[in-house]
């Protein structure tokens, strides 16, 4: 029986298989979650054992086409990762390079060995694993969609500068990317999430990034992974998107728009 959309507001995206790099949790594992309600058949690509393995008793529980894949997109050889994914699944046209890491520390204390972490996976390993997902579509002559996390941080301060750099190069290379691929097919877009409460619910952590953003954020609450996998969607859909490229869309309740200034903002109506 051929696969029924359950969600008439979700792309339907059968045929169309997709990877998501980081998919064990958070924004990632939302996006798997999402991808796979629309059809696609996902391979979900994670270095943490346990949550890879968690992540796929609740895929499985939901009846949902996911296939988990250990992997470290960290590792040099991020092309190599690639070439076994191509060698199991065939050419991958749905492209999310979600995995992304900060080290938490400041300019001064960030030594070369940190530096080296967060640059191999936020930009060098989705450069190289791309790459080479992309050229297989390039040869073989299929279209596809190349779906970049980057952050409000490719061009806000937030006093991690190793972070902040590292996804303004993402962004950066968007939009090369997009020039470059956009002739055979493939569109390649970014999504900058802004606050997003990825904590557990009813954690300490959980409620502190609701009584900031209810201060920062004008639509008065954090963002959700699902809010960012719903843009995703959107944007990996070529029924729905196609076209768009080259765009890096803010997902952030207006959060950009957030100003130093003390004076409030005039009550409307």
């Amino acid at each position: 029986m051929p696969h029924r959309n359950p969600d008439p507001a979700t792309p339907d995206l059968t045929g169309r298989p997709a990877v998501v790099t980081g998919g064990a949790s958070g924004i990632g594992y939302a996006i798997a979650r999402r991808l796979a309600k629309a059809g696609s058949k996902v391979i979900v690509v994670d270095n943490d054992s346990g949550k890879l393995e968690a992540a796929r008793r609740s895929f499985e529980h939901d009846s949902l086409g996911v296939t988990p894949w250990p992997g470290d997109l960290a590792d040099p050889a991020a092309g190599r990762l690639a070439d076994e994914l191509l060698g199991v699944h065939g050419t991958i046209p749905l492209i999310v390079n979600n995995v992304g890491v900060c080290t938490g520390t400041s300019f001064y204390e960030t030594d070369e060995d940190a530096f080296e972490h967060v640059f191999a996976t936020n930009l060098r390993g989705p450069w190289f694993f791309t790459r080479r997902l992309t050229e297989e579509l390039i040869r073989r002559r299929e279209s596809g969609s190349v779906l970049f996390i980057s952050s409000l941080h490719d061009h806000r301060v937030v006093y991690r500068p190793q972070y902040s750099a590292s996804k303004a190069g993402v962004s950066q290379l968007v939009r090369e990317l997009a020039a470059l691929l956009a002739p055979h097919g493939i569109r390649v877009n970014g999504i900058s999430p802004g606050l997003i409460d990825t904590a557990t619910i009813g954690s300490q952590d959980s409620e502190g990034q609701r009584l900031k953003a209810r201060k920062v954020v004008p639509m008065r609450r954090g963002g959700t992974p699902d809010d960012v996998a719903r843009a995703a969607t959107f944007l990996l859909s070529e029924a729905s998107s196609g076209y768009i490229t080259g765009v890096n869309l803010p997902v952030d309740g207006g959060l950009a728009l957030h100003t130093w200034h003390p004076w409030r903002a005039p009550q409307v109506g």
